[in-house]
């Protein structure tokens, strides 16, 4: 074929998917994710939603369904869902050279010159990746990648008769499928959106398949005219097989129990700048601020920006910010609930020149054997010690199932 084909590889359920892997106890079972803290609903298998149970549901509301239908449910378990993905990604990488991870579930590929049946091919993708992984995917095969997202929404709404993988590369299928389809199912169409496009009366996909692209994109935004070219089958939204550098990154997690003692703060704080070093160092990125952040129990927020003399990815640059930033803001006596950390100013690591007559931290070599020994042997094999021990800060994981893949001491056994 001539031109390039997209497709867009979705697990499905990706959440309950990873907590049956290695549980096949549970293939039948109707099983719900809850959020950190198990606070609300955010992944469930079909049968649970078929009970009515929604995505953010609180958990307290369903208490009596989980009892009623013998409900499996497990805590957010972020390390086992990273890792599969990682594997995910890696398999849909032995079909073709570009692939793109969107999100942690989601990846668009790109067949560029495919000469054997694509269709064929794709099939052989998700009857590997079944094998492999035992994960469930759904396959859509589109000229542009919102098209791609269209002929996914079809591959899972109609897994019997397709088989997982639909194409709609084919302009009659295109139409067939546009018409069928409520322009609030579209990508990048959000609630507010529909509702304004409906005022113009664009109800359908197909409606706004035919829409003027240059009226709406004076009403709306170029997006708007991006998404329509896109489903007339013209390729607009560029392909990115890696991800582009984050301009900030940010950590923050509410707290299992309240919390009141500044040293708890401290280490909470502290791990939430460790995963942050972590990640800018991983894009190869330097901080040149941090800001820290408390929410009281009543709701109120405090919070400092401090600035460092250059940029840095030296973890303990962070560790020492916290230490002094904790002290400006807290305040004995509060109940505090959530703790985050956010890196601004984040510039690329490489060709970056350091002033000789700078006080700040600067240690790659130290960091990178930090990062790979916790890369090989698990998160916080070596930590340094403003993260402390006791974790009373620690997000209520009840029912978190182990780390089968990524932490030796919770590797599955087999007697």
């Amino acid at each position: 074929m001539s031109k390039s084909t997209y497709a867009l590889c979705d697990v499905n359920s990706f959440y309950v998917a990873c907590e049956r892997l290695f549980r096949p106890d549970l293939q039948n079972k109707p099983v719900v994710v809850l959020s950190n803290n198990d606070g609300c609903a955010i992944a469930m298998c079909e049968y649970s939603k078929s009970l009515g149970i929604k995505i953010g549901t609180p958990h307290f509301q369903i208490k009596t369904l989980i009892k009623k239908h013998d409900i499996e449910c497990f805590s957010s378990n972020y390390g086992l869902y990273g890792d599969i993905s990682q594997r995910f990604n890696w398999v849909l990488s032995q079909f073709t050279d570009k692939v793109s991870p969107y999100s942690v579930d989601e990846s668009f590929l790109k067949f560029d010159g495919f000469t054997d049946n694509l269709i064929q091919h794709c099939k052989r993708l998700r009857k590997t990746v079944d094998e492999w992984l035992s994960l469930p995917i759904c396959i859509g095969l589109a000229p542009t990648k919102t098209l791609a997202k269209v002929a996914n929404y079809y591959a899972k709404k109609h897994q019997g008769s397709t088989q997982g993988v639909v194409d709609l590369r084919n302009e009659q299928h295109r139409e067939w499928a546009l018409r069928r389809m409520q322009v609030s199912d579209i990508w990048g169409v959000g609630r507010r959106l529909t509702q304004k496009l409906k005022l113009h009366g664009i109800i359908t996909a197909w409606d706004l398949h035919n829409a003027d692209y240059k009226t709406l994109q004076r009403m709306f935004s170029v997006n708007m005219e991006r998404t329509i070219l896109e489903l007339r089958g013209q390729p607009c939204l560029t392909f990115s097989e890696l991800p582009q550098p984050k301009q900030s990154i940010l950590n923050s997690r509410s707290f299992g129990n309240p919390i009141t003692e500044q040293s708890d703060l401290k280490e909470a704080l502290a791990y939430h700048a460790t995963r942050c070093c972590e990640k800018l160092r991983k894009q190869s990125s330097l901080a040149s601020s941090i800001q820290l952040f408390l929410y009281t129990r009543d709701g109120y927020h405090h919070g400092i920006t401090l600035p460092f003399s250059e940029p840095t990815d030296d973890t303990s640059c962070f560790l020492k910010a916290i230490n002094s930033g904790v002290q400006k803001i807290y305040k004995a006596g509060e109940v505090y609930k959530k703790a985050g950390v956010v890196l601004f100013g984040l510039v690329p690591s490489s060709g970056y020149q350091s002033d000789i007559f700078s006080n700040t931290s600067q240690r790659p070599e130290l960091m990178d054997s930090l990062d790979t020994i916790n890369k090989k042997y698990g998160q916080d094999t070596i930590k340094f010690g403003s993260l402390g021990f006791a974790k009373r800060w620690a997000m209520r994981c009840n029912a978190q199932s182990p780390h089968y893949t990524t932490r030796w001491s919770e590797i599955i056994k087999v007697s």
